[in-house]
């Protein structure tokens, strides 16, 4: 099966999120010819030397557009969607609505995949995808054909799903939940995690600084923390702005503050994994997440989470509450109340990092979403010849 996965512009810290990881589980587990296409457009990518090492790539060469779409995407339909028996992309964007009907109309055997990868605010309405009323009704036209001509449409978490059959009675049977997950098979090839004992570690990656991020209320929390013998580390480069707001509370908090460690960027992956084995609890301070792929991967780690409903995936990564803790988003005690609940939690029951552990193989690795994705093309695959 040739299974190819277009997104526009390739980075390589797209290599290692579902961007790359689909098609790269497409092909290493079961058994696909398959490829990322798109534009690799920086000036390095070494992750196709480690973590990615093998996952085969094409590079659309900057040719211009067509009104909204990119030139050598549409060249490279023309000419090679016939050979393309599953074609992957992703967002419900003007470029993938039509790339899907050219993509069809070249191969209209092909079979078609869209990821929707959206915040579940976007699924509770139809999509406008104009400001203008004309070009919004021509591209409704066109979501029309596209939403015919679609074989599977995932989302990656229950509620979304359920909004999406509501507002999309046209997708309704071909919608599939496809939540992300962590990158299975190369964590557990790392062999200097086999023995690593787990710490009293409360572990967030995030980006201090950012406003989505809210790392601002770590800081907020710290006069409510009762953490004991635990230590927090936060794993991402912060702002110049953040970390004068860090001196700033680290001096009027010096004793709570001593058990928080900035730990910087880790551009080594193999360490942030390391450190994911070695914590046992793991939070966001996120307004918003479409998913949260640092909560997979923390699980599939043993760690217990901490989060909140706003984070869209989060009841189903914490299997509504049995693995994780919740609180109020961006208020601070809640935050604080919600650590202490982890701590108490872990430090009460030694065996639930196993349990979480295979709750994230069956339900949030790559391997096992790869699989049942695969099941589903053929399942209607063999459908379509029926009919």
């Amino acid at each position: 099966m040739r299974f190819v996965s277009y997104f526009p512009e390739i980075h390589n810290v797209h290599l290692t999120k579902d961007v790359g990881l689909i098609p790269f589980y497409m092909q290493g587990v079961c058994g696909c010819d398959a490829t990322l296409l798109g534009r690799f457009t920086s000036l390095e990518y070494s992750a196709l030397n480690t973590e990615m090492k093998g996952l085969q790539t094409i590079n659309l060469n900057e040719s211009g557009n067509i009104g909204f779409l990119e030139r050598a995407m549409v060249d490279y339909l023309r000419g090679h969607s016939k050979s393309i028996d599953v074609l992957h992309l992703t967002h419900l964007a003007r470029h993938s609505l039509l790339y899907g009907v050219l993509y069809k109309r070249y191969n209209p055997k092909g079979f078609l995949i869209l990821k929707l990868d959206a915040y579940n605010e976007q699924l509770r309405a139809p999509k406008k995808y104009a400001r203008g009323k004309f070009k919004n009704m021509v591209m409704g036209r066109i979501e029309k054909r596209f939403f015919k001509a679609v074989d599977i449409v995932t989302v990656e978490n229950t509620e979304g799903l359920e909004l999406a059959q509501i507002n999309w009675p046209a997708l309704r049977q071909k919608l599939v939940y496809m939540p992300y997950g962590a990158n299975d098979r190369y964590i557990n090839e790392l062999a200097g995690l086999r023995n690593i004992q787990k710490e009293n570690i409360l572990l967030t990656v995030t980006r201090p600084g950012n406003e989505e991020k809210n790392c601002g209320l770590l800081l907020d929390a710290l006069p409510y923390l009762h953490i004991n013998n635990w230590k927090v580390v936060v794993v991402g480069e912060m702002t110049d702005a953040f970390a004068e707001r860090w001196a700033r509370t680290k001096a009027e908090f010096p004793e709570k503050a001593a058990f928080i460690e900035f730990a910087g960027l880790f551009s080594n992956r193999d360490a942030l994994y390391e450190l994911y084995s070695r914590s046992r609890i793991f939070f966001l301070t996120s307004r918003v997440e479409s998913f949260g792929i640092s909560y997979a991967e923390a699980l599939h780690c043993g760690n217990y989470l901490v989060g909140h409903s706003g984070m869209y995936a989060y009841n189903d990564l914490c299997a509504h509450g049995k693995y994780g803790s919740f609180f109020v988003d961006n208020d601070p005690a809640s935050f604080a109340d919600s650590l202490h609940h982890a701590i108490i939690i872990t430090e009460n029951k030694p065996g639930i990092s196993e349990e979480i552990k295979q709750h994230a193989k069956s339900h949030f690795a790559w391997s096992t979403i790869a699989e049942s994705l695969y099941q589903s093309i053929e399942s209607r695959m063999i459908e379509r010849l029926k009919i």
